[in-house]
């Protein structure tokens, strides 16, 4: 009787391995990485999909590895690897953006990201791989599996990991013997866990580059086994906006769009423009920027300034969390006519040109393209001390008394600001220390060749 049964069990299992055949696709080594548990347990993976997972249904493989092909790729130049967390039109992925312009010009290079948005097909008109993953951005199993892909197709001499939310890529690349630079933005304390974020970020990669001081020191908090030697502070160059930069109709159209919002009276308006810009986060301070622009309002005159936020996620009927309040703010503090909040836009570089001062009102921000931006278009800059990385170079400018408020005080930034407006003196000797200075501390160029020898040298 017992012979019969284990019969019948193997003739089932014989017709249930059949039934499985017809899922051509399935891996039974994906499978097992996938699903941890399986793997866990030991048992054998295409009968436990048969009889679990497909009902369950669970992932069996893995995407398919993709790319844009690199019309240019030289075989006898070295490939670089460069890791972006996103593609939205933010600092962190235009300045892989911007490395990926300038390296493709000497090396075969390879954008890996981890996530979409609008600077996709910015990235695949540039001579270099584009590699989309954005499964992979939250999936330690899914990380590990594009790098060996990526490795394996294209082999990599070194890699750039930007940003500590592509932190991911950072050990299978080491796994797999990719020498690595990690490049770190952002401040620690504005993550719930730092530790578990920066850890491998600054102890994994072969160099670690941090942005500013004050983001290194913030990490340093956090994370205490990393060894100083390959700890580097480099400001990155300024940042080219991604985009056309002739002036075709459609750009022509959005600087028009753009002119009518800053100066609706034109452009010989008498009214003083303060800009902002930046993802709409309470990080970034637009809150403050709102407290500052009534209080501007009342030093300067009432009607005398426009104030006008750059940037994505202003949605006041889907973000309850803090676009609804900023939309109220606006109301109750009477400033619905002095107040604009659009979204982010290819042609910025108009906005900084009709602008008269640059209101940098972040809680914390490492060093912001924007920023930079801004005083490359000779704007006087404004922002709170002990909240970003432009803090050092103000105060190297001689710039501090007159650019740099105390840590989030509202009244003494208004204060500056007020004073910038209403002085053209003041604001020409500004704008006269900042040309001095701007052009020698942002150098893409150079931010890229430092990065590079720190990697080669590793």
């Amino acid at each position: 009787m017992r012979i019969v049964k284990n019969l019948i069990e193997k003739a089932g299992l014989k017709i249930k391995r059949e039934r499985i055949e017809e899922l051509k696709d399935f891996d039974p080594d994906a499978y097992l990485k996938l699903n941890a548990d399986v793997r866990e347990a030991g048992v054998d993976p295409v009968q436990h999909y048969i009889e679990y997972g497909r009902a369950e249904e669970r992932a069996y493989r893995f995407p398919a590895f993709e790319y844009t092909e690199n019309k240019v790729f030289d075989p006898a130049r070295q490939t670089v690897l460069l890791v972006t967390h996103e593609c939205s039109l933010t600092g962190a992925p235009v300045l892989v953006y911007n490395m990926a312009e300038l390296l493709s010009r000497s090396m075969n290079v390879v954008v890996l990201s981890l996530g979409g948005g609008i600077l996709e097909a910015s990235f695949k008109e540039l001579d270099i791989s584009y590699v989309p993953a954005h499964y992979a951005r939250f999936s330690e199993v899914h990380a590990e599996h594009v790098v060996e892909c990526l490795v394996r197709e294209f082999n990599p001499a070194f890699a750039i990991v930007n940003s500590v939310e592509s932190r991911l890529v950072v050990k299978p690349l080491r796994q797999i013997g990719t020498p690595s630079v990690s490049l770190i933005h952002e401040f620690a304390s504005c993550y719930p866990d730092p530790p578990t974020v920066f850890k491998a970020m600054t102890t994994v990669p072969q160099q670690v580059v941090f942005s500013s001081e004050i983001t290194f020191k913030d990490a340093a908090r956090y994370v205490d086994d990393y060894k100083p030697e390959k700890i580097h502070i480099l400001p990155q160059g300024r940042s080219r906006i991604p985009g056309k930069r002739v002036k075709d109709e459609a750009a022509q159209r959005e600087q028009q769009r753009l002119r009518s919002i800053l100066r609706p009276g034109g452009e010989d308006s008498r009214k003083y423009v303060v800009l902002g810009a930046g993802v709409v986060s309470y990080r970034k301070g637009i809150d403050l920027f709102l407290q500052c622009a009534r209080r501007i309002s009342s030093k300067v005159g009432e009607g005398q300034c426009r104030f006008v936020w750059i940037g994505q996620g202003y949605e006041p009927r889907k973000d309850g969390a803090y676009s609804v309040y900023l939309e109220d703010q606006i109301m109750r503090a009477g400033l619905t006519e002095a107040v604009e909040i659009i979204d982010e836009t290819t042609e910025i570089e108009t906005a900084y040109e009709l602008s008269d001062l640059f209101l940098l009102s972040s809680r914390l921000d490492p060093l912001p393209n924007v920023a930079i931006d801004a005083m490359f278009f000779n704007k006087p800059l404004i922002c709170f001390d002990k909240t970003t990385g432009i803090v050092p170079f103000l105060e190297g400018a001689g710039l501090k008394d007159t650019c740099v408020a105390g840590y989030l005080d509202v009244e003494d930034l208004a204060d500056k600001a007020s004073r910038l407006l209403l002085s053209s003196e003041l604001r020409s000797q500004v704008v006269a220390k900042l040309a001095a200075h701007v052009a020698g501390s942002f150098d893409m160029a150079r931010y890229v060749e430092e990065v590079v020898a720190l990697v080669k040298s590793a």
